[in-house]
This record gives C-alpha cells, structure tokens and sequence, in this order.
C-alpha cells in the first residue's frame, strides 16, 4: 500500500469496530495492555472507541502514546522542516519532480508549503488529500484516548521524543530516499479513496499479515528498508527501553497497528523479554 499505508497506520471509516484485537502482556505483577491505532479517522469514529479499549483505560495507571502532543513545539520541530538557503528543490528532486509538487500544491492552494523541505511537503499535502476526505488526526483512536484520559485524570506520556521521527524523515535527502518518498506520495494521491478503504478494512479485519503486506510495496527496496528498520523496528526497541525504565505496574499502550506486528513488533521484543502475551477478546 506504499506509502500511506505508514503515514495513516503512523484511516479509517464509519464501520462497527468489532475485530481489532486488544493485547494483554504480563510480567511478573506488571501489566500492560496494547492496541493497535489509526491515526486518522473521520467522524463517524467518534462514538464508537472500542468498549474493551475504554474499559482498560480505567483500569490502567498510565497511558502510553507515541508522542504526547502537549509536549510538541515549532521551535522542537524547526530545524527538522526547515529547507537550507543553499538547497532548492530542484536541486534535491531534479526538476520535473519539483514541477509534479509544486503543481499538487497550487492545486490544493498549500503553495505556503513550497518553502519547507520535499518531504515534508509532500506528508502535508497527503494529509491535506485525506483532510478533504474527511479524515482527520483529532478523529484518531490514540487522539480520543488521550482526551479520555485527560478527562479521567490518568496520566499521559510519549514512548520517544516528540521530534525524533522528524529528525529520520528529514535524512531522507542524505539517505539519497527523498526522491523516492516524494514520487510515491503524488502517486497516491489520486486514488488516496481507495487507499483508505483499503487501508481501514485491513486494520478492521485484525489480519496481522495482511497489514504487514503494506509495507511490501513501499517504492525501492532502499525505502522500504528505512521505514521497517528506521521508522518501525528500531523505535519499537527505544520503547521497549522506555517502558523498562518507566516500569508501570499497570498501563495502556496504544500506538500505530504496524508497530505490534511480526518481526522485531512491539509484541514480538516484549514476548522476548520474558512477558506472557495474550489476545484478549476483540476490543
């Protein structure tokens, strides 16, 4: 599902969500539950969070996110999407790529976008593709829960630092990757509706393999490598170091779907590091 599939597991529409599995992981007297998000979702998402997700929301002392978004700032995230005054870019996409972007932008009325990096770009002008479709992150599973949270009191923390996954994307130009990442992107674009179909059903239908197929047709093999290595597996080890040293006796865990799944998956590093595993009734 190229790339998409990593911004939005990183839609969703107005069916029951009856399938996705909510996961028990203990240790000892420590226990942790997991689930896997979407982050974008339109409206229809809203009154219907998963029952069993809530229902561990109250039970937990503490709730994890990737990010927690009170803690993001521009001046954090500045020098990340800032373009350098010796670079264009022409120079870091050749010129018909620029032109292919440039014109994306202009059509969508994002020109503002033209001063920032390639890549940065092209993730605002997707998101701004699936805005117009209706979804939106403030839709999002992990976005409600942490409202849910706030509300109830329970304490929210981030698993990384809040400008690490800028910090990767923006080395996508040395990585010699922007290219790629940006091509793919306006790719997707115009047939980001099916995408999105596509990419809920998937996530509804609790199908780990089926998920893990999304990242199989991610541009190059180079690309693909960075997203699963960089982007996936590598984060996933920094929160496992993080939940050790945090040590909650009793917490929920809820970030991207392609995070708990397969090799070196959230729920793959925890069932090597000594914690039962158990896929409790569909949340």
């Amino acid at each position: 599902m190229k790339i998409l599939s990593f911004l939005l597991l990183w839609a969703c529409s107005g069916y029951s969500l009856a399938t996705p599995a909510l996961w028990s992981a203990t240790k000892g007297e420590q226990q942790l539950w997991l689930f896997g998000s979407i982050h974008l979702a339109d409206a229809r998402l809203r009154p219907k969070l998963p029952q069993a997700l809530v229902e561990q929301l109250r039970r937990s002392e503490h709730l994890y996110l990737e990010v927690d978004p009170n803690t993001v700032t521009p001046q954090m995230l500045a020098p990340f999407i800032t373009l350098p005054a010796t670079e264009t870019w022409q120079s870091r996409l050749g010129s018909s790529l620029s032109d292919q972007l440039e014109q994306q932008l202009n059509d969508l009325n994002l020109s503002h976008l033209k001063r920032l990096p390639p890549w940065f770009a092209a993730m605002q002008l997707s998101q701004a593709q699936a805005q117009r479709l209706g979804f939106v992150s403030s839709q999002g599973i992990d976005m409600q829960m942490l409202q849910l949270a706030q509300q109830q009191g329970v304490p929210v923390s981030g698993l990384e630092p809040p400008s690490l996954v800028f910090k990767l994307m923006a080395s996508l130009a040395e990585r010699n990757l922007e290219q790629d990442f940006v091509r793919h992107s306006l790719q997707e674009l115009e047939q980001m509706a099916e995408h999105l179909a596509l990419l809920f059903n998937t996530w509804h239908s609790g199908d780990e393999q089926a998920l893990l197929a999304l990242l199989e047709d991610q541009g190059t093999p180079e690309l693909t490598d960075f997203i699963r290595q960089e982007l996936l597996w590598a984060r996933n080890r920094l929160w496992l170091a993080e939940l050790k040293r945090q040590a909650p006796s009793q917490a929920l865990i809820v970030v991207g779907a392609l995070h708990l799944y397969g090799e070196q998956g959230l729920l793959d590093l925890l069932q090597q590091d000594g914690y039962q595993l158990q896929k409790m009734n569909e949340a």
